[in-house]
């Protein structure tokens, strides 16, 4: 990681330095040094992202209120000027277990972004007039466990879904394909479950979906 911000700092002061000079040359020159910090800040996060993955802490569980990590996240998502998607939420009342607010927090940030690209993909690669996008959070709590569910209208899963969990494989231009590897792991950590698969169909609705299942046994966490 340490040579990427001394190959960043020198291509911008290379653009900065013979910018003047350049003359004709001005859009080539830019383009280059561009390239080379934009591809500088990729691996960064690149590297970011691979560092969490391989050295993942231990959960340091503390009675901590799901719903509102999870309202936390939708208001988040809400905030964001790429969020094209209505989010669905019905609060229900506070859900309080043993957990890591920071990992799990993280996990679900994670997932819901990935629906809101998922409906962005959507967006620019169909053309559907009477498109209405959205993304649906659902929680159930019983003395067994608690189920949250993430449901999306967007692009929907590839066909080999199941390797969407495996480092490095993603379906997007500019993923790492180690979120949802993270997430995972993540889940996993506090002895949960996290399933991905197609939504059931959705009544009055052609677009393809996809719902995230997230388990928490209340057995694991304590």
């Amino acid at each position: 990681k340490n040579p990427l911000t001394p190959i960043q700092l020198s291509a911008e002061r290379l653009k900065q330095k013979f910018m003047p000079i350049a003359a004709e040359n001005k859009d080539i020159l830019t383009q280059y040094t561009d390239v080379i910090v934009r591809q500088t800040g990729d691996l960064r996060r690149i590297v970011d992202e691979f560092s969490q993955f391989a050295r993942m802490p231990e959960p340091q569980k503390k009675k901590t209120d799901l719903v509102k990590i999870i309202n936390d996240v939708v208001h988040l998502q809400k905030s964001r000027e790429s969020s094209f998607a209505e989010i669905i939420f019905e609060k229900p009342e506070a859900i309080f277990l043993m957990i890591d607010s920071t990992m799990i927090t993280q996990a679900l940030t994670n997932l819901v972004k990935n629906a809101g690209e998922a409906i962005e993909t959507y967006i620019n690669t169909k053309k559907n007039s009477n498109y209405k996008p959205f993304i649906v959070i659902d929680v159930k709590d019983s003395k067994i466990e608690t189920v949250i569910k993430i449901t999306d209208n967007g692009i929907g899963l590839p066909k080999n879904k199941s390797r969407l969990f495996e480092p490095y494989v993603t379906t997007r231009e500019k993923g790492t394909g180690l979120g949802l590897s993270i997430v995972k792991k993540i889940i996993e950590e506090h002895g949960g479950e996290l399933v991905l698969e197609d939504a059931p169909e959705l009544e009055n609705e052609v677009t393809l979906s996809t719902t995230v299942t997230i388990k928490l046994f209340k057995s694991e966490l304590k």
